[in-house]
Parts: structure tokens; sequence; C-alpha cells
């Protein structure tokens, strides 16, 4: 892939030119189908012989955990949640997405910093801020978007346990019942994702279709997006030493901690504010 980035890269993050994996997205809001449609191509493409990392939003060991703590109180603030979940991919895209890259593998992630941008937009925040404060993101090869309609969004998500707080904008909306939330936020959620889809060139992608019509045109598009890969599995060893570099460079060793910096990047945005 190019690694190229949308803005500024993460403070203290170098990465070779170009690096030899594919970073895949899949993107879409919830109940779409993307954990389903994620499993389905990591086990395709593995079955292929390229090796294949997948992870999504909040699996960061540095903030993950928190954010889910500090949603169950229902009390997050909007600039705050931003924050949370910025940290959480910086971790990831240092601790997890690049290391996989570097090494070779197809990276799935389910969901990226669109979703994140997305319910923060029409939750009020400032779209220009917004875009600054994930330009440190690494620009995917492909971005698939599961797009939905309302109407078939409706009976998937009651039938998979029903409304989130969450997911149905209950923070802002200000709807009489978390039906009624539901059906407004989702709807401008959509319309979001629609202007993202533009302007980010996702690849469109209609979900109102069966789970296998759905993976068969997703089985097109990644083909193409990883023609020019080797089969066969990535080493490791190739993989660990990424992460784990068995002997730090001194530079390594004094250069700051990710939490370090991040406070840092962050601090400067809110100064923005």
């Amino acid at each position: 892939m190019s690694s190229e980035f949308y803005w500024v890269p993460i403070p203290g993050v170098e990465i070779e030119e170009p690096l030899p994996g594919k970073l895949i997205v899949l993107e879409g809001t919830d109940g779409v189908g993307r954990t389903t449609q994620t499993r389905l191509l990591r086990n395709w493409l593995e079955s292929s012989g390229l090796a294949v990392y997948d992870t999504g939003l909040t699996r960061g060991g540095l903030a993950g955990r928190h954010i889910q703590e500090a949603k169950e109180g229902h009390t997050m603030g909007r600039r705050t949640q931003c924050l949370f979940y910025a940290t959480d991919f910086a971790d990831r895209l240092e601790k997890e997405i690049l290391p996989a890259l570097k090494a070779g593998s197809v990276v799935l992630t389910d969901r990226y910093i669109y979703s994140l941008m997305a319910r923060a937009a029409v939750r009020g925040m400032e779209r220009e801020w917004l875009r600054r404060l994930y330009g440190f993101a690494l620009k995917p090869d492909l971005i698939l978007y599961l797009k939905v309609s309302i109407q078939q969004l409706l009976p998937r998500v009651l039938a998979s346990g029903g409304f989130d707080y969450w997911e149905s904008g209950m923070d802002f909306v200000g709807a009489d019942s978390m039906y009624d939330s539901f059906i407004r936020y989702q709807t401008a959620l959509l319309a979001e994702f629609d202007q993202l889809a533009q302007e980010y060139g996702f690849t469109v992608v209609d979900a109102n279709r069966p789970i296998k019509d759905v993976f068969r045109d997703l089985q097109k598009h990644v083909k193409k997006a990883v023609a020019d890969m080797t089969p066969g599995e990535t080493a490791f060893t190739d993989f660990v030493g990424h992460v784990m570099p068995v002997e730090e460079t001194a530079q390594q060793h004094d250069r700051r901690s990710l939490a370090e910096a991040l406070r840092d990047f962050f601090s400067s945005m809110l100064e923005d504010v």
C-alpha cells in the first residue's frame, strides 16, 4: 500500500514506503452485517493462502475497556467521546494495524475513522475539527461501505437484541421513545455516511440483500485489491518482530510513549475548540 496519511502521522511513528500489506475497511451502521462479512472474508482470504489480521473499534488495550465503562453510565459528552475513540484508534493503529501491514498481512478492520466521524457529526461536532482529529489515519487500500435502508435495518436490529442506548442516539436526540430516537438517529447517520462515501471514495455495496449475495460482491472487490499479493503465510516471527522488537535502539528507547504523544496531540486539538 502507499503508506499515505490523511494529514499527519501519529507523533513518533515512522513507516516504510510502501507497506507490503493491504488495509481493507468494512464500514456501515450497526446491524448491517459488518462482523459477519469480516469473518467470511477472513476465512476466504486465509483459505487462499494470505495472512489476515482483523481488528475493530474499542479493541485496543489503551482505551478500549475504558470506553465501554464510560458508556455504561450514559453520561459521556460528545467531545470526550471523540477523544476516547481517537485514543483507541491511535493505539490500534500503532500496535496492531501498522505491524500487521509491515509483516505483509491483509488487515480487515470492522469500521475505521469514518464511523467515528459520522457518529460525532450527527451529534453536532464540527466536521473540519473531526477531519483534523483523525488526520493521523492511514489511507486504506479499499473502503467497503455496506449500505442499508432504514426499512431493512430496523428488523435486523430488533432480531439481534433490540435497541442500544448509544446506537439509538438517546444521548442527544431527545425523542419520546427509543424507537423514535433510533429512527431519527439512524436516518441522520445513514445520510452522513452517504456524504462520507463521496468524500472518501467508498466502494458502495448494497447490503439490503441476503448475506451470500453481499459476500459475493465483497469478494470481487477484495480480490482486485489483493491481486498483487503473493499467497503464503506470513511468518509469525515476522509479525512478532514488528510488534515486539528483540532489541530496542536508543532512539526507540528514548521515544515518547504513545500515551504521552497522544496527550500532547489531543491537548492541541482542544486548544482549537
